[in-house]
């Protein structure tokens, strides 16, 4: 039992420090990285700051184009150096994590959500949103903003 609570904080921390990075990536210009290339489309052309919500949920995928190759390696590469149910189990928290992320970045985007009646809900969409006003602070999605807060990159709303 406290074998998988450890390793549920564990993964819960290699995920959000993974996440943190592959995302500052995604805000490094460099001409060979794709990822800048792809994530920059949500913030310039569905995300810009005079235009941070809107009415539906604006995406053309890039977000996965841009995430699931390295994010693929990295999870073979868990294969291959955890034990078997560790990796089970590790497989389906990082499968529901990047749900939730997912769920909770795409709510924060809209104008109107049933999410709007939580104070955790706004304050994540002001911190969120603050990412795209200031684009090197608060890479960290969804709800734990620990990595940014550990990396100096945190930036209060």
């Amino acid at each position: 039992m406290y074998d998988y609570i450890g390793l549920s904080l564990i993964t819960h921390f290699v995920y959000n420090s993974i996440e943190y990075l592959f995302h500052k990536i995604g805000h490094y210009k460099h001409n060979y990285n794709y990822i800048y290339k792809l994530h920059i489309l949500h913030h310039k052309k569905y995300y810009p700051v005079n235009s941070l919500q809107s009415d539906t949920y604006r995406h053309n995928n890039e977000g996965s184009i841009a995430y699931i190759p390295p994010f693929s390696i990295l999870i073979y590469l868990f294969y291959y150096t955890l034990p078997f149910t560790y990796f089970i189990f590790f497989s389906i928290q990082i499968g529901i994590t990047i749900f939730i992320n997912n769920y909770i970045h795409t709510n924060v985007h809209l104008k109107e959500t049933w999410l709007d009646k939580y104070e955790w809900f706004l304050e994540i969409r002001q911190l969120h949103l603050t990412h795209h006003k200031k684009l090197y602070t608060n890479y960290s999605f969804g709800y734990d903003f620990t990595i940014d807060k550990l990396a100096n990159t945190y930036l209060e709303t």
